[in-house]
């Protein structure tokens, strides 16, 4: 399918962006190249903030009556880079009725809350293989930015091996750290990148950790997105 197939070709720089349901349609019809800076969470690590936010889901489906569902909530830190990018204007919750339904300007409201003008900004993706990272203090040094990918096995025996996804999700910019722009994005936990849950425990891919043998990664709540990447 094409949805598929474009993530497939992003997976070279990260395996966390299958956009959503509209491809499995056999169409483009979110997919944006958006202009501007964006938050790239695809090595970020997560602290799950206790609460819950609204992610675009198909209207009328299982548990997702009215467009939206509520999945529990993440806060990551990701590092802020120049656009161009490419963002779903029809998923996380940049899409109608929860966001503007384009990504060309950044978000007036993050986590809930207004944010002042030009300091919301959009969790999106270009394929990266350095990154910084806050598992390395934000160094700049090409080895600690290295950022392959690195695959989190099946692993029913746990809940906690999971992962966050952040794509197309509103964030607010936090300053600099160690020299780095940084943002605070705020995104569901086990999502299946189509407004579905993801059962705790799915194998999936993240560009954090840095080296695939880095299995611990996986049960820090890695950004990332399942395999495949519809499932439910």
């Amino acid at each position: 399918m094409l949805r598929y197939a474009l993530v497939v070709a992003s997976l070279i720089g990260a395996i966390l962006l299958a956009v959503p349901q509209v491809m499995s349609q056999g169409s483009l019809d979110g997919i944006r190249l958006c202009p501007g800076d964006f938050a790239l969470c695809a090595a970020s690590i997560c602290t799950p903030t206790g609460g819950t936010i609204e992610v675009k889901c198909e209207a009328g489906t299982d548990g997702c009556p009215y467009g939206t569902r509520s999945f529990p909530e993440a806060k990551c830190i990701c590092p802020i880079f120049p656009g161009p990018s490419i963002g779903d204007i029809t998923g996380g919750n940049i899409a109608e009725p929860l966001g503007p339904g384009h990504c060309f300007e950044p978000p007036d409201m993050v986590n809930g809350m207004p944010v002042r003008r030009h300091e919301g900004i959009w969790s999106l993706y270009s394929p990266k293989r350095h990154i910084p990272q806050e598992i390395n203090n934000w160094s700049l040094l090409p080895r600690k930015t290295a950022a392959p990918i690195n695959t989190c096995p099946d692993s029913k025996m746990t809940t906690k091996n999971t992962f966050a996804n952040c794509f197309s999700f509103a964030c607010e910019r936090a300053g600099k750290i160690n020299g780095v722009e940084v943002a605070n994005c705020f995104c569901p936990i086990a999502e299946s990148l189509t407004g579905e849950g993801v059962p705790l425990g799915t194998p999936f891919g993240t560009q954090a950790g840095q080296d695939n043998k880095n299995v611990d990664i996986c049960l820090e709540l890695p950004v990332g997105g399942p395999f495949p990447p519809d499932t439910n």
